[in-house]
């Protein structure tokens, strides 16, 4: 299941309800949870990048300047194109705002 989050702080209820496979696009102001130095969210993110996949939003780390260094270990970067592509291929799409 594709998962569509835009909104910070993020409830610490998302990953937890994340199953095997999973994917979670961070885009607009919730790309700020996948920053190095989020103490709440960076211990579960960590935990759960062993059965999720964590993605950013490439435009909204631009406008907010945060490089590919300041972010979570096993974050991907993805432009707009991949994140269409991914929403067209899942079968399932689910948005946390």
């Amino acid at each position: 299941m594709l998962h569509v989050v835009n909104t910070f702080p993020i409830p610490q209820s998302l990953l937890s309800k994340a199953h095997y496979g999973d994917v979670v696009i961070f885009t607009e102001n919730a790309v700020l949870a996948v920053k190095q130095g989020n103490s709440d969210f960076e211990e579960l993110a960590q935990k759960a990048l062993g059965h999720i996949n964590l993605c950013a939003r490439k435009a909204d780390l631009l406008i907010r300047n945060i490089s590919k260094s300041e972010l979570l270990r096993g974050v991907t970067i993805l432009d707009d194109m991949q994140i269409e592509m991914a929403q067209s291929q899942d079968c399932a799409v689910r948005s946390c705002n």
